[in-house]
């Protein structure tokens, strides 16, 4: 992979007199990507499988119901 790094610049845009700059001379440049994977196919695959499962627990499962905190009944 060469080294083709991308520069952004920001244009110069004038501040009204009570306003501070926030990103004065901003350069950005983007983060280099590592070539290899960090995570195996069979950690990536449990990993997904155990996500499935806890969604579809979720979807199972009755949502919770929401209480009061305080009493609301009325007291005449």
């Amino acid at each position: 992979m060469g080294d083709n790094l991308l520069v952004y610049t920001f244009p110069l845009i004038t501040l009204e007199p009570n306003q501070l700059n926030l990103f004065s001379d901003l350069t950005v440049t983007p983060e280099r990507r590592a070539e290899t994977l960090l995570m195996s196919l069979e950690a990536l695959l449990k990993w997904k499988s155990q996500i499935f499962e806890y969604q579809q627990k979720v979807r199972e499962n009755k949502p919770p119901q929401q209480t009061a905190l305080f009493d609301l009944t009325p007291k005449d």
